[in-house]
């Protein structure tokens, strides 16, 4: 049988993310007005605490692998949303992260030196040159965050797409000329992982991301196959008028592809996260804490409510941290780096 060396793709990434401008500045119907929140409480705001309690968090990371003779690709399109008492979005944050990998005849692996997401791209991601609205991927994926705020998650799911995955609704064209199917199903997840966390009238979602890869220049062979894994955490925060956090949800995909030594690349046909795999991750016979893996990170969610980008920042990652180690004992090393990412353009 051949053994299979893993190979994690050797940078460190903190992606800023957070939407700002037009359909950033609050839930629509909302009086300006920030909740107040304290650490390791919920928010209140307006309105009875009933209906505060009602708005809901939500993070929908959709990852998708494909494989070929000599090529590979992985796409991850996530998306932050904020669903009001009525559960309808009242905001919406995208950002996409597309990767590839290619093998030689010789069995050799080349992995991409930049890992940035498209929003982190600015610029960098040309997409304005050559778009008929003359702009760039952010403003256009913020374009179709606006136009989906005030609607249900129905209407989100029914939200018709053409054989590209370009949207056929004309209101939205004026905005928005790229596809957008990917992201259409990263918030529709979103909406369906929703839960009560802390957010509530006038927060804004926000969503950060960073990606892990530890480097070995191995090789393919007759004897052993060479997978290419990349470890993305990504963190959707709820933040109030005083950009302190009422909500947070944290996740991580591990997509992998493999390559042979005559080069070709091949794909898990489904790649699911930490959170979705539940209790299937296997975490929590080895856990001091006897919790699964969504258990620490809800933890360290948790841990998060009521805090600054700097006071954020300022929680140790190596365990000494009493009050965080009674609630998660994972790593947090990442999990923080996303969370700071969201903070980054606040």
């Amino acid at each position: 049988m051949k053994q299979v060396f893993r190979v994690f793709w050797g940078c460190t990434l903190a992606a800023a993310l957070a939407l700002t401008g037009c359909g950033r500045g609050g839930a629509p119907g909302s009086s300006g007005a920030g909740s107040m929140s304290g650490s390791g409480s919920g928010a209140m705001s307006g309105g009875t605490a009933g209906q505060e309690q009602a708005w809901r968090t939500g993070l929908g990371v959709v990852t998708e692998a494909a494989g070929s003779d000599r090529a590979g690709k992985i796409t991850t399109a996530a998306a932050a949303v904020v669903l009001d008492a009525d559960g309808k979005l009242a905001d919406v944050m995208l950002d996409e992260l597309e990767l590839s990998v290619s093998g030689g005849s010789t069995g050799s692996v080349t992995t991409p030196e930049d890992v940035r997401s498209k929003r982190t791209k600015g610029e960098d991601y040309p997409l304005a040159a050559v778009s008929s609205l003359k702009k760039g991927w952010a403003e256009q994926a913020d374009a179709f965050g606006d136009f989906l705020t005030g609607k249900t998650p129905d209407e989100v799911k029914k939200l018709a797409t053409d054989d590209d995955g370009k949207p056929k609704d004309a209101d939205l064209l004026s905005g928005c000329t790229i596809a957008v199917d990917g992201y259409r199903d990263a918030v529709v997840r979103a909406c369906e992982n929703a839960k009560a966390v802390g957010s509530a009238r006038g927060d804004r979602a926000v969503l950060g991301v960073s990606v892990r890869n530890d480097t070995k220049d191995l090789t393919a062979d007759d004897d052993h196959d060479v997978t290419a894994q990349v470890d993305i955490t990504v963190t959707a925060l709820t933040l109030d008028a005083d950009d302190r956090v009422t909500g947070a949800i944290a996740d991580v995909t591990e997509p992998a592809l493999t390559v042979s030594a005559d080069g070709t690349v091949s794909a898990p046909e489904l790649v699911k996260t930490k959170l979705e795999q539940g209790d299937q991750y296997g975490m929590r016979g080895a856990s001091a804490l006897n919790k699964e893996w969504y258990e620490h990170s809800e933890g360290w969610c948790d841990y998060l409510k009521g805090r600054t980008r700097a006071e954020v920042a300022s929680i140790p990652d190596d365990g000494s941290d009493a009050d965080l180690a009674a609630v998660c004992t994972i790593s947090v090393t990442e999990l923080q780096k996303a969370a700071l990412a969201a903070f980054a353009e606040e």
